[in-house]
This record gives C-alpha cells, structure tokens and sequence, in this order.
C-alpha cells in the first residue's frame, strides 16, 4: 500500500526547507559579500598599511605559481612598489616540497622586492587562518587578491578588528565555476565560524573570576 502524502503537508515541507536554507546559508552569503564589497578601494586611495596581505592559492609542479596566484603576486608587486617601507605577508600552504609562500616570494625577488619585507606564513591553510595568523589587530591591512574573494577576506578581517581594505588582483580574469561556489560555500561558513566565535569570547569575558 503506497503512502500518500497530503499535497499541504508537502507544501508545508518545502516551505521549512526553503526558509531554513535561506537562513543557514543564503543570507549569510549575502550578507559578507554585501558587507565586504564596500572595502574594496584602488589602492592609490588607500594610506599606507602596516601589512599587506597575499592570500595563498594553487603552485604547479615546476613551483611556479598557477593563474590565480600569479594574478595575486602580480598586483602585490605594485602595491610594494607604492609602498616600499610596509612588510609583505605571504600567506598558505606548505608540505614538504609544496610551498606557496615562497612561489611568491621568489617572483617577488625576481622583480626587485627585498626579501627583507616578506613575512612568511606557512600555516595559511584557509584565508580566515591567514587573517588570525596576523595575530593581535594592530592597524591598517591591504588585502590583495581577486575580486570574487576579497568580499570575504575583507569581512573577516575586518570582523577580526583590523581596518581592512581591498586591492582587485586579476580584474578581467573569468571567476571559474569552481570559485564561485567555493566562494558561496566558504562565505555562509565563515560567517557561523565568526558567530560562534564572537558568542564563546562573550561567555569567557561573563565568566566569573577569582578572588
């Protein structure tokens, strides 16, 4: 006997669900890509940061760095240029022979930067780790990277008290399909990661002390 489901009961589901996965992730996405587009500025507008920011991405086996990182180092280079005192952090991953902040900083070399200036951070598995990384907020940020991800990092950064802004790496370069929905994904978790965040440091700072 086969089981009918009334056709208001169905209704009624679909509305639960729509609604929750509006809740959980449609908004939330929204919300950092609305929040974090309006830090992203030309960077001759911008006054001179403490650090600039280079979020990791892919190197190819030769160890140079794959299309979308090479766009970041790209625009990262000017930015050095205009700003030849700021320390340069270099963000991702690193395992074994794979190593993307020194990708970057060997293109950065190549093209006059001083080694010097480069901080390198090899524990930048994902960009909200690259921005704790940063440790205690101390200032201004510049953020370099491409458009379709700095609406995220700028938010994080900023929801973690540093005065953030963006410069567009790649401007006319096509996002990719894969981008776009990491971005949606990793926007919507971000901002629960942040919530959680900021509602366990609440219950630390409510909790009594001892004499």
């Amino acid at each position: 006997m086969k089981l009918r489901i009334p056709w208001r009961h169905r209704r009624t589901a679909a509305a639960t669900l729509a609604a929750f996965f509006c809740a959980v992730f449609l908004v939330p996405d929204l919300w950092v890509l609305y929040r974090g587009s309006k830090w992203v500025v030309p960077f001759d507008s911008v006054e001179t940061p403490q650090v600039v920011v280079v979020p990791g991405a892919s190197v190819l086996r030769n160890g140079k760095p794959s299309p979308v990182l090479r766009q970041r180092v790209q625009e990262a280079l000017w930015v050095a240029r205009r700003w030849p005192s700021t320390k340069i952090v270099l963000s991702g991953t690193a395992d074994g022979g794979y190593d993307e902040p020194l990708a970057m900083s060997k293109y950065l070399k190549e093209h006059g930067i001083d080694t010097a200036r480069m901080v390198f951070d090899r524990e930048g598995w994902s960009t909200r780790e690259t921005l704790m990384n940063l440790g205690t907020p101390g200032g201004r940020i510049v953020v370099v990277s491409q458009k379709w991800h700095l609406n995220r990092a700028l938010w994080l950064a900023r929801e973690l008290d540093w005065e953030a802004w963006g410069v567009v790496a790649g401007r006319d370069a096509p996002i990719g399909w894969e981008n776009l929905l990491r971005e949606h994904a990793g926007r919507a978790a971000n901002f629960w990661q942040m919530a959680w965040r900021k509602a366990s440091l609440k219950v630390v700072s409510l909790a009594p002390t001892s004499p």
